[in-house]
């Protein structure tokens, strides 16, 4: 069990740091610099000075770039289990 937890959790993390990479190449704003920016303005004026594509970033394929990588990893974890 904790060694699922591990793994599912390190291919989770890489995962995000490669997404960032991703992100910050392509001048996309990260969950660090929108929550940040909810701070300063709030939310509804945080969304609106987002670009289109920094939100859908943000909402639909970071997280879909994190759920892979979850896959990807318990699938690692069955794999050394076997």
């Amino acid at each position: 069990m904790i060694t699922k937890l591990i793994i599912t959790g390190y291919s989770i993390l890489l995962g995000a740091i490669f997404a960032n990479f991703i992100a910050d190449y392509f001048n996309i704003s990260t969950w660090y610099h929108f929550l940040n920016n909810i701070l300063k303005t709030g939310l509804t004026q945080a969304i609106l000075e987002e670009s289109v594509i920094s939100v859908i970033w943000l909402f639909f394929i970071y997280p879909i770039i994190l759920s892979f990588s979850f896959i990807v990893g318990n699938k690692f974890h069955v794999f050394l289990m076997q």
